[in-house]
């Protein structure tokens, strides 16, 4: 899901010391008021979006900590952000940091997957597939990574934007082309889910949606274009979707891999 490119600087969150903290007598007692770092429930989603970036377990699970332990150094500098919607996109800013980090030094020192334990190799492979999401084919990398967000993860338009360093006029533009895109693919799908033409029948093949990839998802939607028995089937699948870009976050519900307890 995420290219390696320039290493953001790693988020702080909120710097504003609550009044909880600023009445508390002493260090020990300003550690039991402060709230945890993150919440059990937020492991899943966080780990799930290590593993869309890193696409190796291992790797995931390590920028996963590596982030989680940064969290719980910010949280006892008294750096973690107290509102609920800003804590939870400082947390996936923090796991985006660490794993765009690794990314970087992995292609720079030319390090792989190290070895695993025999029998993983099948569990590891159902939970990446886990990860497929065919309709966001035709999106471009920009694209992708926020829709994940916004879909699997159902961040929020304000959070994706604090996630991404965005302002959140770009990222609100950026989910609607990119939601823009899902809806043409999943229109494209439906014609060829339909089996009424031979020519589409010949495009796809079999286990399209597993395979299906920028190219082919071009000229599936180039067909719907061209072709007018696929372009009714096409509309037909999305009448009552309402405005173009407006469907998918809230019809589509992806799935998130559990995290290593």
């Amino acid at each position: 899901m995420t290219s390696c490119r320039a290493q953001p600087s790693a988020p702080t969150g909120s710097s504003d010391r609550s009044p909880r903290r600023a009445a508390s007598p002493g260090p020990r007692a300003r550690r039991v008021a402060r709230p945890a770092a993150y919440a059990d429930a937020d492991l899943d989603g966080l780990f799930t979006y290590c593993l869309s970036v890193m696409c190796e377990h291992d790797a995931a699970i390590a920028a996963l900590g590596e982030a989680l332990a940064l969290a719980e150094r910010q949280q006892e500098r008294g750096r973690r952000p107290e509102a609920p919607g800003v804590a939870r996109s400082w947390l996936y800013a923090l796991v985006r940091w660490c794993c765009l980090r690794r990314l970087t030094l992995q292609r720079e020192r030319g390090v792989g997957a190290g070895p695993r334990a025999v029998g993983e190799d099948a569990q590891r492979r159902r939970e990446l597939a886990m990860l497929a999401w065919p309709e966001a084919a035709g999106t471009t990398h920009e694209q992708r990574e926020a829709l994940e967000l916004a879909v699997r993860h159902r961040l929020t338009p304000a959070e994706v934007a604090r996630v991404l360093r965005l302002t959140d006029q770009a990222a609100r533009a950026l989910l609607t082309t990119a939601t823009c895109e899902v809806e043409r693919t999943t229109a494209a799908l439906a014609a060829v889910d339909s089996a009424h033409c031979p020519a589409m029948a010949t495009l796809s093949g079999d286990d399209r949606r597993v395979l299906l990839g920028p190219t082919l998802r071009r000229e599936l939607v180039r067909h719907v274009d061209e072709c007018p028995a696929c372009r009714l089937v096409a509309q037909r699948a999305m009448a009552g979707l309402g405005w173009p870009g407006t469907a998918p976050a809230g019809r589509a519900r992806l799935a998130v891999v559990r995290a290593p307890r």
